[in-house]
C-alpha cells in the first residue's frame, strides 16, 4: 500500500463525509438530550448493586455513546454504497489507488468520525451530567478506541452481505440495537437473568461495558482491563480475517 494513494482516497471520502456533517452533529446531540430522562433509574439501578456514590452517568454516558456510534455506522455503509449508486466504484478500481488503499480510506474516515462522536458525547455527557470515572482515563480512552475499530470492521461486513444500502441500514438497525443491548448499553448485565448475562458474553460491546464498569467502580487502569481489551482485539482480529476473504465477492455480488 503507497501513503500518497492512501492519503488521496482519504481526503476525497473525508470531504464527502463534511456534507453530512449535521448528520454527525444530530447522532451526538441524541444521546445528551435522552441521558437526563434516564439518569435516575439507572442511578437507583447501579446503587442497588452497591455502588452507592453512582448518579447514573456510570451507565448511561458509555453505554448511549456506543449504542449511538453503532447506529452511525451507516457513515461506513454510505461510503461504499455511494460508489456503486454513483457507477464510480470502476472508475476508482481503474485509478491509480489500490483497492487496499481505498477500503483502508474509507473505514480510516468512518474511525475518525466515530471517535470524534464518542468523544464528544463523553467530553460533553462529562460536563453537563457530572460523569468522573475514579479509573484510569488512558485505560477508558484505549476501550473507545478498540470498540470503535471492531465496530467499524462489523459496518464493513454489513456492507459485504448486504446486495443494497437499505438491506444494510436494517441490518445497522436491529443488530445493532440487539448487540448494544445484550452487551449492556442500555442496563447493567447483572441485572438479566443467567441464561442472559452468559449470552451477552457473545457481544463485543459487553467487553466494552465491563472494562468501563471496572474504570467507573474499581479504579483499574490498563493492567485490569487488559483481558477485556485483549477479547476486543480477538473481535478485531476475527472480523478483519472475515472481511478480507469475502470482501471480493462481496463487491462482485453488487457489479
Amino acid at each position: 500500500m503507497h501513503f500518497n494513494g492512501y492519503l488521496a482516497a482519504f481526503r476525497l471520502n473525508f470531504k464527502i463525509e463534511l456534507r453530512s456533517i449535521w448528520l454527525q452533529a444530530v447522532i451526538v446531540a441524541i444521546p445528551l438530550i435522552i441521558i437526563p430522562f434516564m439518569l435516575p433509574s439507572y442511578r437507583d439501578s447501579l446503587r442497588a448493586q452497591g455502588h452507592l456514590g453512582a448518579n447514573g452517568s456510570e451507565q448511561a454516558l458509555p453505554g448511549f455513546a456506543i449504542l449511538f456510534s453503532m447506529f452511525s455506522l451507516q457513515l461506513v455503509l454510505q461510503l461504499f454504497f455511494q460508489e456503486h449508486e454513483w457507477h464510480t466504484w470502476d472508475r476508482m478500481r481503474a485509478s491509480a489507488v489500490s483497492l487496499l488503499e481505498l477500503v483502508m480510506a474509507k473505514l480510516s474516515v468512518s474511525f475518525m468520525v466515530q471517535v470524534i462522536q464518542v468523544a464528544l458525547v463523553m467530553l460533553i455527557g462529562s460536563a453537563l451530567y457530572h460523569y468522573r470515572p475514579n479509573g484510569s482515563v488512558l485505560a477508558l480512552a484505549a476501550v473507545c478506541l478498540a470498540t470503535s475499530i471492531v465496530l467499524t470492521l462489523f459496518g464493513l461486513l454489513l456492507y459485504i452481505f448486504s446486495s443494497s444500502q437499505n438491506m444494510a441500514m436494517s441490518f445497522n438497525n436491529i443488530l445493532g440495537m440487539l448487540l448494544a443491548g445484550m452487551g449492556g448499553a442500555l442496563s447493567p448485565v447483572s441485572g438479566f437473568p443467567d441464561w442472559a448475562q452468559k449470552l451477552a458474553k457473545g457481544s463485543p460491546i459487553y467487553w466494552a461495558m465491563d472494562a468501563v464498569g471496572k474504570i467507573n467502580f474499581k479504579h483499574a487502569g490498563m493492567a485490569e482491563v487488559w483481558p477485556d481489551l485483549r477479547i476486543l482485539l480477538a473481535f478485531l482480529v476475527a472480523l478483519a480475517l472475515l472481511a478480507t476473504v469475502l470482501f471480493k465477492r462481496g463487491v462482485q455480488r453488487k457489479e
